[in-house]
């Protein structure tokens, strides 16, 4: 019924729209590419004009001839640059985008859609977010800074709806976009993506949530956006299956288990977050109209920004419950306690386990932009921003009643200078510090620098990147009171500093790319899963290579990682991961692309992260290794004008090896052999 209600109001949306298309697009500022300021991938990897875009990847996009009435950014929400991305097109691989596995070359995940993930290779890893439960599920929350803004001119949507398995064990999400002009300038949208994976095992199922309405007002004066996001996840716990033997040798248990029959080790358990943004940002553009040389009238001509001045402000509100309903009693050793207790060394209140956190962030922010190019002579762009965060923290007190409450400020001034237009040398340098409050010291340099070549006709590239960073720890990871876990720390300032390169060669198709990295006072989640840092330095070193084979209609895709790790008892990493996909792609009759397949996940065994409910959080475990095995698929994936469809079957590895050692944490399996289709229309009116 909530599905149906959700598709009813797009519709509703989309005829509303039709009405009110126009016939203009307005282009976002190709002048300021830059990107997420805590990402190394400032500079964008290939053009991103939209007849460039045609021209390049001609049947590997869908329907690009109508995606030139479209314009698509992101927006930095700190200086107020648009920056421009590609749109979600590629026709090939569109299955292996629906598995937490396409998120990086090596995964660890609990099994379903939507569940906590961590990416087992260093460098995909995003920087700690202040609320410091969001980790785990940050491939799937949104933020102003994810939302890809639109300007169209003519009403576009897109729905998507994919799943798997009988409906005992049904795993399944729709994906919705909806958005029109109306006018030349003021463009309004939602988008809505809803998860709901009960699970192939036991007490594990997975809501998500997630409703975005989103908006911008562009002229050349005036530029604005908006959003309003309100986000629920809530994911069942089962701490794990209690014995891996049920996968690995189930004729040793002698007895016959289906996947939902293996026991567990919780039951009634389950972490609920929720996540809402309000947005607003407004910038005013200075300038001059660049009047035609035969133009006898003041008012016509092109008008040239030179500078802008903005202002954003976005309202961050989010909590997490920790709560169990495992509470039968039972004797552990002469002691009488809970179900879920016998779990956990300490227990800091009694009853029921119900632990709660609440964190609000308010950020005002200030920045003036110097625009390149606005003169044959200024070859570079200059942004500024000074930044006030206002948090409060609220979570159970474990030594008394109520709640222990926390509020803390930080100032940050920064600036990016980039150069984006040429050809020859392309640059991105970007800078915050903490100058007052909680990030006092907190300092942020990041950069890189591109340049090329044409080699067989076609654009060689090759890039540099550095960071150095000083991080200050989070509150969270100071303080923290729950039933089983408290700790009050004074943790010194973490420093990273990391260079590395890529070079791409479009001729043979390959990419290949290194870096190596320090790090001091490292924080993270021991044995004990308690919070820890290690004052010595460690060096993680990483080499890649992404190869892409032809031969006709043959086509073998490879990702290759290295990595080493200095202190493998505080940084675990597997040796080699591998991405590999063998298919044959045809086109049937002119209209129907068919893509035939198989590929694979594979890495090396090592100590993977453990996972622990009661936190939220991935530690460092050192019982059980993980890898030497594929999780693999085989799979059809096909496109028709404006449609993407797939058929698919996933970990067929068990069906073909004698061994099943299909797991991606441990205690935690994948999901088992099953069948999965999924759609997508894209619909331009």
């Amino acid at each position: 019924m909530k599905i149906q209600l959700i598709i009813s109001l797009l519709a509703a949306l989309l005829c509303t729209g039709t009405l009110f298309s126009q016939a203009r697009i307005i282009m976002p500022d190709s002048t300021q590419i830059t990107s997420d300021p805590d990402s190394l991938d400032l500079l964008p990897s290939e053009s991103f004009d939209l007849d460039h875009l045609i021209h390049d990847h001609g049947a590997e996009a869908d329907s690009l001839q109508e995606l030139a009435r479209m314009t698509i950014w992101r927006l930095d929400a700190r200086t107020g640059n648009r920056l421009p991305v590609e749109s979600d097109t590629l026709i090939h691989n569109f299955q292996h985008s629906t598995l937490p596995d396409s998120y990086s070359t090596a995964m660890g995940f609990l099994g379903p859609l939507g569940s906590p993930a961590i990416s087992k290779i260093f460098f995909d890893r995003e920087e700690n977010e202040t609320f410091l439960f969001n980790n785990a599920y940050s491939h799937y929350l949104k933020d102003p800074e994810k939302l890809i803004f639109v300007n169209t001119r003519v009403p576009y949507s897109r729905l998507g709806y994919h799943r798997a398995g009988p409906k005992q064990t049904r795993e399944e999400r729709l994906e919705g976009r909806l958005t029109s002009n109306f006018g030349k300038s003021l463009n309004i949208g939602l988008d809505v993506d809803m998860i709901n994976a009960k699970g192939f095992y036991a007490e594990q199922s997975v809501k998500h949530n997630n409703f975005s309405l989103f908006g911008n007002y562009l002229s050349e004066r005036l530029e604005a956006h908006a959003m309003i996001h309100l986000g629920s996840i809530t994911h069942f716990e089962n701490g794990g299956i209690t014995d891996e033997l049920f996968i690995t040798d189930p004729e040793s248990v002698r007895e016959n288990f289906s996947p939902i029959d293996i026991p567990v080790r919780f039951n009634d358990t389950w972490n609920a977050l929720k996540n809402n943004h309000y947005f607003l940002a407004g910038r005013y553009n200075l300038g001059y109209k660049e009047l035609p040389e035969d133009s006898l009238h003041k008012g016509t001509g092109r008008f040239v920004p030179v500078a802008s001045i903005g202002i954003s402000s976005h309202l961050t509100r989010q909590h997490r419950r920790f709560l169990s309903y495992d509470t039968a009693y039972v004797n552990v050793e002469g002691v009488q306690m809970q179900q879920i207790d016998r779990f956990y060394s300490n227990r800091y209140y009694e009853g029921a386990v119900d632990d709660s956190i609440r964190y609000t962030s308010l950020k005002n922010n200030v920045s003036l932009s110097l625009r390149e190019g606005f003169r044959e002579w200024v070859k570079f762009g200059l942004s500024l921003f000074l930044e006030h965060d206002l948090r409060n923290y609220s979570m159970r007190d474990t030594t008394g009643l109520g709640y222990v409450s926390h509020r803390e400020s930080a100032v940050t001034l920064g600036g990016v200078l980039n150069k984006q237009q040429g050809e020859n040398l392309l640059f991105n340098l970007r800078a915050d510090l903490g100058v007052l409050g909680a990030n006092l010291g907190e300092i942020r340099v990041m950069g890189d620098v591109e340049t090329g070549f044409d080699l067989a006709g076609k654009r060689t590239t090759l890039s540099a990147e550095a960071y150095l960073k000083n991080l200050r720890p989070k509150y969270l990871q100071e303080h923290y009171y729950s039933k089983y876990f408290r700790w009050n720390h004074d943790l010194g300032d973490a420093r990273r500093v990391y260079i590395g390169g890529k070079l791409h060669i479009p001729f043979t198709r390959t990419t290949v790319s290194a870096g190596v990295e320090n790090l001091q006072n490292h924080i993270y989640y021991g044995a004990d899963k308690m919070i820890a840092q290690e004052g010595a330095n460690i060096q993680v070193l990483t080499a890649r290579i992404d190869q892409k084979l032809k031969l006709g209609v043959f086509h073998w895709d490879n990702q290759v990682a290295y990595q080493t790790s200095s202190n493998e008892e505080v940084i675990p990493l597997p040796t080699l991961s591998f991405y590999s996909n063998m298919y044959l792609k045809t086109k049937i009759v002119n209209e129907l692309t068919l893509q035939l397949g198989v590929d694979a996940h594979y890495h090396t065994k090592y100590f993977a992260p453990g996972y622990e409910p009661a936190l939220l959080q991935f530690y460092n475990q050192r019982e059980r290794e993980i890898g030497d095995y594929p999780i693999a698929t085989v799979y059809a994936n096909m496109h028709l004008k404006q449609t993407r469809f797939f058929l698919m079957f996933y970990n067929v590895a068990p069906k073909v090896l004698k061994e099943n050692e299909s797991f991606s944490l441990p205690g935690y399996p994948v999901n088992p052999f099953i069948f999965k289709l999924g759609l997508s229309v894209n619909l331009h009116n």
